[in-house]
Formats: C-alpha cells, structure tokens, sequence
C-alpha cells in the first residue's frame, strides 16, 4: 500500500528562496489525509516564527505530499 510523507519549506515572498525541506515522521494513508494535515501544519510552523521576521521577508510555508512506498 502507498503512503504519503508530508514535505514543508518556509519561502520568502521577496526574494523566492527557501530553506531546505523539512520531511514529517508520520506516514499519511492517502494524499488528502496529508494535504488536510499540510495546511494545519503549515499554520504551526509559520506561528513559530517571529512575526516581524514574517513581515519583513513576507514569509509563507509551501508544502507537498510525496508518495512513497510502506515504510
């Protein structure tokens, strides 16, 4: 059965760049398990971030599912 691992960045809107990818322990059952779960950890990332920091470099979180093999 496939599973599907979660993949986050912080980009910044001025400049495009991002950090490297950070790649979520938990294994997802299917691609809308780990897209719904996407947007919520997305919200906790960015609100662990200094909100100046956000302001300043326009900060936002992308993320994508990859699709794997059982682990």
């Amino acid at each position: 059965m496939t599973k599907f691992l979660l993949i986050l960045q912080m980009c910044s809107g001025i400049n495009g760049e991002c950090t490297q990818p950070i790649q979520y322990q938990k294994l997802f059952n299917n691609y809308a398990e780990c897209a719904i779960y996407g947007y919520s950890a997305s919200v906790e990332y960015l609100g662990k971030t200094n909100f100046n920091m956000i302001n300043e470099h326009k900060l936002h979180v992308r993320f994508w599912c990859k699709e794997g093999k059982d682990a």
